[in-house]
């Protein structure tokens, strides 16, 4: 019989895949785990674009309500770092920048983070985050240089050189900027990357017609998507 530690391993293998995440839904049924096997089969369902699903939705969220904490066992949880489960297991991470790199040893070495959303993303903390290694399995990356404030337009210039130059975003599909929308300096940092080829979506504060977001326009065309216009 397969166990458990192959069976998640075939997950990482394969994220984008439902049926390794199935079959581990089986196992946990003969395991008695039904609960769990019922939330990724849920989840996996209500993934898919074309389904509308309140019911299913909400029994999802009612076993999360109930497991929760149980589920994030293996994962590094506390203020500001918080968990969303996508397709049954904790795949999205948004935390506050310095409090992420205080717990990086263990988020490092999560296979199945995907998704990763930091706020803060400022000054020393954003440095050092885009000096360490990143999980291979990061596929999106959201940044937001202040929440409840905003930063300063250099900061927020100097925050988005930083990420623009660093080679690990060639890993990413989905980058997302949240916040006010971008001034000239930073524009040009993301127009002229040369790790940013591999995105499939380039998500900017506001409208992405605006005057200002016309080399991001020019090198990325409809993979270009405003957010909060």
């Amino acid at each position: 019989m397969t166990d458990e530690p192959a069976l998640l391993a075939a997950i990482a293998a394969r994220p984008d895949d439902d049926t390794p995440r199935l079959v581990y839904a089986d196992w946990l049924d003969d395991h008695g785990q039904g609960e769990r096997a019922e939330f990724i089969r849920l989840q996996c369902v209500l993934a898919r674009d074309d389904l509308d699903d309140p019911a299913a939705a909400e029994r999802a969220d009612e076993l999360e309500n109930q497991h929760r904490i149980r589920w994030l066992a293996d994962v590094p949880t506390g203020p500001g770092l918080r968990w969303s489960f996508h397709r049954g297991f904790p795949e999205r991470l948004e935390a506050v920048t310095q409090l992420l790199l205080n717990r990086y040893r263990k988020v490092a070495t999560l296979p199945l983070l995907r998704d990763l959303c930091l706020t803060r993303f400022f000054g020393e903390a954003a440095r050092v985050f885009v000096a360490k290694p990143w999980p291979p399995s990061i596929v999106e990356l959201e940044l937001w240089v202040d929440v409840g404030g905003w930063r300063e337009p250099d900061e927020v210039r100097a925050s988005i050189r930083v990420i623009a130059a660093c080679p690990q975003t060639a890993q990413l599909r989905v980058l997302r900027i949240g916040g006010k929308p971008l001034p000239g300096g930073a524009v040009a940092a993301l127009a002229d990357s040369r790790h940013l080829d591999g995105l499939e979506r380039l998500f900017v504060p506001g409208d992405p017609g605006r005057t200002v977001y016309a080399p991001l326009r020019e090198r990325f065309g409809d993979r270009l998507v405003g957010e909060g216009a």
